[in-house]
């Protein structure tokens, strides 16, 4: 059976290889022709050939699942038609030893998926949203929000007592220079105590941001007006270049600028840690982080279901058709991964259970076409 693995395995890898490279042009194709629009006296032809390969790490990465299975269809059909498969059979072949040699070109795909959505794809896409706003001289705005980025940060006070402040930059530079300060510091008893205001700040590592041409508005402390006069004034202070001392560095503002589906896990956990630390709702990015944790193990589940074209003969359908099943059983994972996200996020379901829902829906639709297939 070694024999048969290598075999088996070698010819799946190599047939969801060529599936990918079709499937990653395809996409890079109409996102290069989505780009043409652009091009223009700062974007040329050869940036968008640029940010094109860059975008092609994460394609890879989304669409390595459908790969997967297609490839292991065409396998699985070619040897069915050639009655490879019916050989084996005879020879004692059960669907139980066919599961646990098809997992082994599945594991090195899962594993190939981990590091390359891991380590590749999400570095690469942060630096093709900086390459663009580099060419085109803007900066990169907050998704989804026109007064930009808010943070909540949760210190102790010189009391022991906790405040809270509240962080608001309006966007970044390509140079990680975070434009448009205000920041609103509470006491423990949930009173503003003052304002700041800057233009620009620059993160220095270890101690803070270095903020230029910042204003500090002080405010008193308002008790009971009816029976205490206020006596303090609001200060309003000089336009200086002040630091700020805070635990929040670029990566939490770089987070709001990206889809939470682009990050890496080691970032969305980083995030995740983050807004629980500041009791902030962090549904939406723990549902992503246990997406892209159970996304690669999907490819096992896309590969199991394969199994069922291998025991259809030549008169259940050619090829083509095996193929075109498997597209349609590709795009119905695919709805239903981003389906479930959605609904799950608006429903506040748990984010372990929303990121399971598809691969269970899957791997019970593998089960149930190698029932019918054996029962046949």
């Amino acid at each position: 059976m070694k024999v048969i693995t290598r075999h088996l395995t070698k010819e799946i890898l190599q047939a969801t290889g060529f599936v990918l490279l079709a499937l990653v042009a395809l996409f890079a194709f109409f996102d290069l022709i989505g780009q043409m629009g652009r091009i223009g006296s700062r974007y040329g032809l050869l940036d968008a050939f640029i940010i094109t390969g860059l975008s092609l790490p994460m394609r890879i990465y989304e669409v390595m699942p459908i790969a997967a299975l297609l490839g292991a269809v065409f396998v699985m059909s070619q040897w069915a038609a050639r009655s490879e498969f019916t050989i084996l059979r005879v020879a004692g072949l059960s669907p139980v030893r066919l599961a646990a040699i098809l997992m082994v070109p599945g594991i090195i795909l899962m594993i190939f998926t981990y590091a390359f959505g891991e380590f590749i794809a999400p570095p690469s896409d942060a630096y093709s949203r900086e390459y663009r706003a580099a060419i085109e001289h803007h900066n990169m705005n907050i998704r989804g929000s026109s007064t930009g980025a808010w943070v909540r940060e949760v210190t102790t006070g010189p009391d022991g007592g906790r405040e809270i402040r509240y962080i608001n930059v309006k966007a970044m530079t390509p140079t990680q220079e975070a434009l448009t300060w205000r920041v609103f510091d509470f006491d423990k008893d949930q009173h503003l105590t003052e304002i700041i205001t800057a233009d620009t700040g620059n993160y220095v590592n270890g101690q803070g941001w270095l903020l230029q041409k910042s204003v500090t508005t002080r405010f008193p402390v308002l008790t009971d007006l009816s029976q205490t006069p206020i006596l303090e004034r609001i200060r309003i202070g000089s336009p200086v270049r002040m630091m700020l001392n805070t635990q929040i560095d670029p990566s939490i503002f770089s987070v709001m600028m990206l889809k939470p589906e682009n990050m890496s896990m080691r970032g969305l956990a980083r995030y995740v840690s983050h807004l629980e630390q500041s009791q902030q709702q962090s549904g939406r990015y723990e549902i992503a982080l246990w997406n892209k944790a159970f996304y690669p193990i999907a490819i096992l589940v896309m590969i199991a279901l394969a199994m069922p074209f291998a025991y259809m003969n030549t008169r259940s359908g050619g090829v083509s058709i095996k193929i075109f099943a498997g597209v349609m059983i590709g795009l119905t994972f695919y709805t239903v991964n981003n389906l479930f996200s959605y609904i799950g996020m608006l429903n506040t379901w748990p984010p372990l259970v929303v990121a399971m829902v598809p691969t269970i829906f899957m791997l019970i639709l593998a089960m149930i076409g190698m029932w019918y297939v054996e029962k046949r």
